[in-house]
């Protein structure tokens, strides 16, 4: 049996950018953090995607041939911060004017010069990105709230996130006491419930969704199901040890709904009514979606992008054996 991404077919790519040919800059996007180096040292925002000899930049721009802009903001704010959504919006903004990063890296093709340009985000980050996109409009709940979201909005083409934490984390929930006695207990041997945490808890009441209408632009998600021992025991579901499957795919209803990659919410039952769309499932934890650092199996989702014979293969098929999520990024374009 021979499978293949559909969007390498002419109807998915169609649908992922402007241009199906045209070969994107690459825009990362890192996930939270427990101090500001992020934001002070771009080097500390650059190392975020790499452990050892494995660099997730590197793989997912086919080692550099593709242009790439590091994006480092405060991963302590909440995701709707000045210095979280504030900053993301105007450094894209930057990257799409042929800025440099703080590494010296460019886009190859500006905005005005007809360039195109994908959001890789991790984590926390694409919560960041949900509230750029979903607040782009002057009938959004928080237009333009802390920067150029319209700008970022009208010079992306999409966000791609890995393990991203749509609706919060109920790791964040134990962190600030609001799980389980038990999981309560063992979160708070690991981090504290600082502001970025207490915002990104499984409660509605603190949700990108609530403060943000649909994204203007495509946000395709693929997640982590490689538990973690011990802190997976808090999660439900799938989940890559820090957020579950109900999140990473954005899915409507209950943020702590147990799913698995047979099940996980298809296309039609997001957070918003439009814009979020399933690419597939990877057998990687949380900090192996980021890093590139883990080869390993990819299995279809409900309304995945994995095609088997000429059709979509059905969910929890086992589709690669050896990939990362970089690697499968870099398939995309």
């Amino acid at each position: 049996m021979r499978w293949r991404i559909a969007s390498l077919a002419l109807a998915a790519l169609a649908a992922f950018a402007p241009s199906a040919l045209a070969q994107p800059c690459l825009i990362f996007v890192h996930g939270k953090q427990t101090d500001t180096g992020t934001f002070t040292n771009w080097n500390n925002a650059r190392n975020y995607w790499v452990k050892g000899s494995n660099d997730f930049v590197r793989t997912a721009t086919k080692n550099f041939q593709a242009s790439f802009y590091v994006v480092g903001y405060n991963g302590t704010n909440p995701y709707w911060g000045s210095q979280a959504a504030g900053e993301v919006a105007n450094e894209i903004v930057n990257a799409t004017n042929g800025g440099a990063d703080g590494g010296g890296n460019r886009c190859a093709t500006t905005w005005a010069q007809g360039g195109s340009f994908w959001v890789i985000a991790h984590s926390m980050g694409g919560t960041v990105m949900d509230f750029i996109l979903g607040n782009n409009d002057p009938s959004d709940p928080n237009f333009n709230f802390n920067g150029p979201y319209d700008q970022v909005a009208s010079r992306i083409s999409l966000v791609i996130t890995t393990g991203g934490a749509h609706r919060g984390s109920e790791g964040a929930d134990a962190v600030c006491g609001d799980g389980s006695f038990l999981c309560n207990f063992i979160a708070s041997f690991i981090q504290d419930c600082d502001t970025a945490t207490f915002w990104l808890r499984s409660d509605d009441g603190v949700q990108v969704k609530t403060f943000s209408n649909a994204p203007a632009k495509n946000v395709w998600m693929t997640g982590g199901y490689e538990a973690i021992f011990g802190a997976s025991a808090c999660l439900s579901g799938e989940d890559d040890g820090v957020v579950q499957y109900a999140s990473q795919f954005a899915c409507g209803g209950s943020a702590t709904a147990s799913y698995n990659n047979s099940n996980v919410c298809g296309n039609s039952f997001k957070q918003e009514s439009s814009g979020f769309r399933n690419l597939d499932g990877a057998h990687e934890n949380h900090d192996d979606e980021r890093n590139a650092s883990d080869s390993d199996d990819r299995r279809q989702i409900p309304d995945g992008i994995w095609n088997c014979g000429g059709a979509p293969c059905a969910p929890n098929t086992l589709v690669q054996t050896s990939m990362t999520t970089a690697q499968f990024i870099s398939l995309l374009y």
